[in-house]
């Protein structure tokens, strides 16, 4: 292997490939985990923003905070680059043009397991405390209310049957099995499922609604006004997929009025969101923080040994994006 590769040869090391993993940009959880990479692999950093020099990476890894867009890719191919491989360090990908990674023969792939249970976990812990009503008991009980005579009311439900959005993805799937070991009703929506159901179906069916798939050209607010008049009134709606799936405005606006029974939002159209604003007995939201856990870091940091190492090995690098249309689940 010498430069006529697209490698240059490491100062001193004769014979040996000069190999770069750039990280353009880390999230604050990521900081000071590096992984322990093969040997000849250079590890570089750099902030947020275009100053990175991304003609030196074979590998470019990126956080849903990094944007690689059109405008990027002719310093990321050759003559001025020789990147490889774009792996983002998410479950989803809308943050990266995969059709001109594609065009100029760059692979780009995700992680979607390195959240996957915190994230089915996140949803499922959303969709009971707003089907038990928790927000409006808890509400009770800061007023100094013993409201148990307030129940029928308040109209706590168990789960019935449960809309999955996104079901044939890592997340989906097992968002689906846990419903399942719940007793709950599941109906699976998901264009690459030979059986799935139609969203229409999926909607006017469903006690809840939950959203696990990608965010690409054609599905932004997927559920808008007309969508959600479709679902039962009084039904719950949760979000930990990507904000602009939802029209947020309107689900803010069928919840008030009783059409929506609960909403759980992990994720918004802008972001960092007004969450002051969004404060209601009957809505759950969290920062964007579906994803996390304590081992998050390490998990991520795994999972770019893991790709590089397949990289240079000649094998598949995992969970690569072969698609970038709509039809597609995280």
């Amino acid at each position: 292997m010498d430069e006529a590769d697209g490698f240059r040869l490491a100062p001193g090391c004769y014979g040996r490939p000069m190999f770069t993993v750039l990280r353009w940009g880390q999230a604050e959880y990521e900081r000071g985990l590096d992984p322990a990479l093969p040997a000849g692999v250079t590890l570089r950093t750099a902030p947020l923003g275009d100053g990175a020099p991304l003609e030196d990476a074979d590998v470019l890894v990126v956080p849903s905070l990094q944007r690689v867009e059109a405008r990027h890719v002719p310093r990321l191919r050759p003559p001025l680059g020789r990147c490889r491989l774009v792996l983002t360090t998410t479950s989803g990908f809308d943050h990266v043009d995969v059709g001109a990674l594609r065009a100029a023969g760059i692979a780009c792939a995700r992680m979607p397991l390195v959240r996957r249970d915190a994230v089915v976990q996140t949803a499922l812990g959303m969709i009971l405390a707003l089907t038990r009503r928790f927000g409006l008991l808890d509400a009770a009980a800061a007023e100094g209310r013993w409201a148990r005579a307030e129940l029928p009311a308040i109209g706590a439900v168990n789960l019935g049957t449960v809309g999955v959005v996104g079901a044939a993805g890592v997340i989906g799937s097992r968002m689906c099995a846990v419903l399942e070991a719940l007793g709950a009703r599941v109906l699976r929506c998901d264009p690459a499922l030979r059986d799935g159901v139609p969203l229409a179906a999926v909607l006017e069916a469903s006690d809840v609604v939950t959203l696990h798939c990608a965010l690409q050209d054609g599905n932004a607010r997927l559920l808008d006004a007309a969508a959600i008049a479709r679902m039962p009134r009084g039904a719950v709606l949760v979000n930990t997929a990507r904000g602009r799936l939802l029209d947020l405005e309107a689900a803010l606006h069928a919840l008030r009025g009783g059409q929506l029974g609960g909403l759980g939002l992990d994720v918004f159209p802008r972001e960092p969101a007004d969450v002051a604003a969004l404060r209601h007995p009957r809505v759950i939201v969290t920062p964007h923080a579906a994803g996390w856990h304590p081992g998050l870091g390490d998990s991520v940091s795994a999972g770019v040994r893991v790709a590089v190492e397949a990289l240079l090995a000649g094998e598949d690098v995992p969970w690569q994006v072969r698609t970038d249309t709509a039809a597609v689940s995280v």
